[in-house]
C-alpha cells in the first residue's frame, strides 16, 4: 500500500515540516490531596519528551522554541524522496517551516511507535507518523486536506544543557488528500495572507458527543451524532479493511461490532477557519472482545452539517498497527520486509523455545504448506547479519524456504531480541556458534526433519561456517550475502576508524575489564549517519537499513553494540575455516556487497563440493530486503537444497 510519488522542489521544505510534530498524550491530573512525584526523566524519556516538545512548537509555528531543541547543525536527507541532503543549521531549518506552515489553517501531526537507542553521548530513535494539513481556502470542500504517513528516524547529541536533534530522516509510506494545498499555503504566506488560528470550533460539540458514545459503547447515542448521508473515508485502510463507509446503516453495522470493546481517547481538538469543520488528534487504547489491546494514533477530519450532525469524517490510522491488532487481520508477510512469505501463503508461523547454556532462546519455526507432521523435510536454520533479530533477514528468508517446502528455523541469539542471555548486544563468536548448534538440538528433536542445512546472511555467514566446521548434524552450508573476513581484512576495513583496529581492540578490552569488574556494559551505537564511533558507521545515508524503519528498525531491533564485542568481532577468521568444513557449500553473492574478496578466497579454500552464483545486479541491502534480490536469492538456493542429486 505504499506509495511511490515524485516531488515538486517545493514539497521537499513540507516534509521537513510535516514529519517533525509528535503528539502528546495527556497526562490525568493528580487528585486534589495527591502530589504528583517528581521524578528523573531517563535519557530515552529525555529524548521523547524532547521530540514532544519540538513537534508541539512547530504545530504552533513557535520558531524560536523549535530551534532552541537543535544541535548547533543538523543533517537532513530526504534522498529517498528524490530531495536534497545536507547540513543545516536550526535558523535555517526553522525558517523553511515558516515560509510554508503558516499558509495551513491547521497542521496535526501525530507521531507513534517510539524506539529510542542511547549509547553514551549518542542517541537514534525511528517512529512512524501521520502528519495531516488542513486549508479552508482555494480547494473544494474534498480537496481541502493533505496528509503523509511516513517513518522517520533521527540521531541526537548529549550537549551541556542535554540533547539536541542532530539528523531527520524521512521515508513516506502513503499519501492521501490533495497534495496541490501546498502551492496554495506557500503562495499564502508570499503574498502575506496568513490568518491567525481559529480559537474555537461548532464542530466540536456533536464530535466531542460522538466519542463520548464511544467510550460509553452506547450505539444508539452514537448514530444520534451522525447525518443519515454520514460518509467516513479510511484512506490509510490496508486492502482487508473497507476503505470507507457510506451512511448511516453501513455506519451501524460497522460500529455495532465493536460496542463491546473497552475503550478511551485521549483526543485534542483544532479549529479551522471553517466553522463546520474540526481537526481531532486522537489516540485509542482499546481492549477487543478477545482481550487483546489495540492502540493506534489517528487524525480525524470532522465535518457538520447545518443541522449539528457529522456528515463526513475522515479517519486517519496507521495500517500496520490496525492489521497487528485487529481481530481477524494479519500484517501481510513473515518478516518486517515486503519480501517475506505472504501470510496467505500457507506457511505456518510457530513460536518456540529452546535452551542454550542455561539461557531461554526465543524463536519461529516455519512450516511448509501443508506440512505432514509424519513426513520429513529437509529443514534449515537460518542466521542473519550482526545485530539483526530474527523478525529481519531471517524471517524472510525462513519463511520463503518454507514456501519452498523447507522446515526453517530462525531465532534471536543469546544477548538479542526476545531471548535471555547477559550482556545485551555482545557479539560474541563463541556464544553465536554455541547458539547455532542448540538451535540443531533442537530440530534433532523433531520427527519431520530429514536433514539440517544451515544458511547465513551476511555477517551470520561467519558464525554459520565454525558451526557447520564443528558439527556433522549439519549437512550442508547456504550464505546469502556472506560477510567474510579475517584479521588482515578486518584491518583493511577498520584501521581507516578513529583509533584504527589496535585502539577498537583496546577499548573493547577495557570494556571487558569493565564488565567483569561492575556488570556494567559499554555501548556505542549500532549504526549511525553522525557517530564515526558506531559499529557501522555510515554517512550520507549510504547505508540505512539498520536506522530505517521502513526498512529494519523494527520492534525487536536494539540498535547497540557493546564495545567488548570488537574484539572477538576483529579477530575472527571466517575464512580458513573453509578449509575444516566436509559439508557441501553454496554461496550467492553480488560483486557490489559486501568483502566479496573475503567469499571468493572462502570460496577457493573450500575442499569438498561446492557451487557459488552471483548476483551482480544487487547490492547488499538489496539482497536483505528488496523482493526482487530475495527472491532470486532464494530461487536458486530452493533449487539447491530441494535438489535430490545434492548430497
Amino acid at each position: 500500500m505504499r506509495l511511490r510519488t515524485t516531488f515538486l522542489g517545493f514539497s521537499l521544505i513540507f516534509f521537513i515540516a510535516a514529519c517533525v510534530h509528535r503528539g502528546e498524550m495527556r497526562p490525568e491530573a493528580p487528585g486534589p490531596t495527591e502530589v504528583a512525584p517528581k521524578r528523573a526523566d531517563s535519557d530515552e524519556q529525555s529524548i521523547e519528551r524532547l521530540l514532544h516538545e519540538l513537534f508541539a512548537s512547530v504545530d504552533r509555528r513557535d520558531w524560536p522554541a523549535a530551534a532552541s531543541l537543535m544541535h548547533e547543525s543538523i543533517y537532513i536527507d530526504y534522498s529517498a524522496l528524490g530531495g536534497e541532503s545536507g547540513e543545516r543549521s536550526p535558523a535555517e531549518l526553522t525558517q523553511s517551516w515558516a515560509n510554508l506552515l503558516p499558509g495551513f489553517d491547521r497542521t496535526i501531526h501525530q507521531p507513534h511507535n517510539f524506539a529510542v537507542w542511547v549509547a553514551g553521548d549518542r542517541a537514534t530513535a525511528t517512529l512512524d507518523a501521520i502528519a495531516s494539513h488542513y486549508l479552508s481556502v482555494g480547494a473544494s470542500e474534498g480537496e481541502r486536506y493533505w496528509t503523509v504517513f511516513v517513518g522517520y528516524d533521527t540521531e541526537f547529541v548529549r550537549v551541556a544543557d542535554g540533547w539536541k536533534l542532530a539528523r531527520l530522516d524521512i521515508s513516506l509510506y502513503d499519501q492521501a488528500g490533495n497534495a496541490k494545498l501546498v502551492q496554495r499555503a506557500l503562495q499564502r504566506v508570499a503574498e502575506g495572507t496568513v490568518a491567525p488560528f481559529a480559537e474555537s470550533s461548532a464542530a466540536s460539540e456533536p464530535v466531542e458527543s460522538f466519542f463520548q458514545a464511544l467510550e460509553a459503547r452506547d450505539i444508539e447515542r452514537l448514530m444520534a451524532t451522525l447525518d443519515e448521508g454520514i460518509v467516513q473515508e479510511m484512506p490509510f485502510a490496508p486492502r482487508s479493511f473497507p476503505p470507507a463507509l457510506s451512511g448511516k446503516a453501513a455506519m451501524r453495522k460497522q460500529y455495532a461490532a465493536v460496542m463491546d470493546y473497552t475503550q478511551r481517547y485521549e483526543r485534542s481538538y483544532l479549529a479551522t477557519q471553517d466553522p463546520r469543520t474540526v481537526l481531532v488528534k486522537f489516540e485509542g487504547t482499546i481492549t477487543t472482545s478477545e482481550g487483546r489491546p489495540y492502540n493506534n494514533a489517528y487524525v480525524g477530519l470532522f465535518t457538520v452539517g447545518s443541522n449539528g450532525k457529522i456528515v463526513r469524517f475522515v479517519e486517519q490510522f496507521n495500517p500496520n498497527i490496525l492489521l497487528a491488532g485487529w481481530p481477524g487481520l494479519s500484517v501481510p508477510h513473515y518478516s518486517v520486509h515486503a519480501a517475506g512469505a505472504e501470510v496467505g501463503s500457507g506457511v505456518t508461523l510457530k513460536e518456540v523455545e529452546f535452551l542454550s547454556h542455561g539461557d531461554r532462546l526465543r524463536g519461529h519455526l516455519f512450516l511448509p504448506p501443508d506440512h505432514d507432521p509424519q513426513a520429513r523435510y529437509p529443514t534449515a536454520v537460518v542466521a542473519g547479519s550482526w545485530t539483526s533479530v530474527k523478525e529481519q533477514m531471517p524471517d524472510e528468508y525462513a519463511s520463503l524456504l518454507a514456501k519452498a517446502g523447507v522446515v526453517a528455523l530462525t531465532f534471536d541469539f543469546r544477548g538479542f531480541g526476545e531471548s535471555e542471555g547477559q550482556p545485551r548486544q555482545f557479539e560474541d563468536v563463541e556464544r553465536k556458534i554455541q547458539d547455532i548448534r542448540a538451535a540443531v538440538d533442537f530440530l534433532d528433536q523433531r520427527q519431520d526433519v530429514e536433514s539440517v542445512v544451515g544458511l547465513g546472511v551476511c555477517a551470520g555467514s561467519g558464525y554459520m561456517a565454525h558451526a557447520v566446521a564443528r558439527d556433522p548434524r549439519i549437512s550442508r552450508l547456504v550464505l546469502i550475502a556472506p560477510w567474510l573476513h579475517n584479521p588482515e581484512i578486518a584491518r583493511s576495513i577498520y584501521d581507516g576508524r578513529p583509533g584504527g583496529t589496535k585502539g577498537l581492540l583496546a577499548a573493547a578490552r577495557d570494556a571487558k575489564a569493565r564488565y567483569q569488574k561492575t556488570g556494567e556494559t559499554e555501548y556505542v551505537l549500532a549504526a549511525s549517519e553522525l557517530d564515526a564511533l558506531a559499529a557501522m558507521y555510515v554517512p550520507k545515508n549510504a547505508f540505512d537499513y539498520y536506522l530505517n524503519p521502513a526498512k529494519a528498525a523494527g520492534p525487536h531491533y536494539d540498535n547497540r553494540f557493546a564495545v567488548m564485542s570488537w574484539e572477538p568481532w576483529l579477530t575472527l577468521d571466517g575464512i580458513s575455516v573453509a578449509e575444516t568444513i566436509e559439508q557441501p557449500v553454496f554461496i550467492v553473492h553480488s560483486e557490489k556487497g559486501a568483502v566479496p574478496r573475503g567469499a571468493r578466497e572462502f570460496y577457493r579454500r573450500l575442499r569438498g563440493s561446492k557451487d557459488i552464483v552471483w548476483l551482480d545486479r544487487f547490492d547488499q541491502q538489496q539482497l536483505y530486503m528488496d523482493p526482487e534480490a530475495v527472491h532470486s536469492a532464494l530461487s536458486v538456493v530452493s533449487e539447491y537444497l530441494t535438489s535430490k542429486a545434492v548430497p
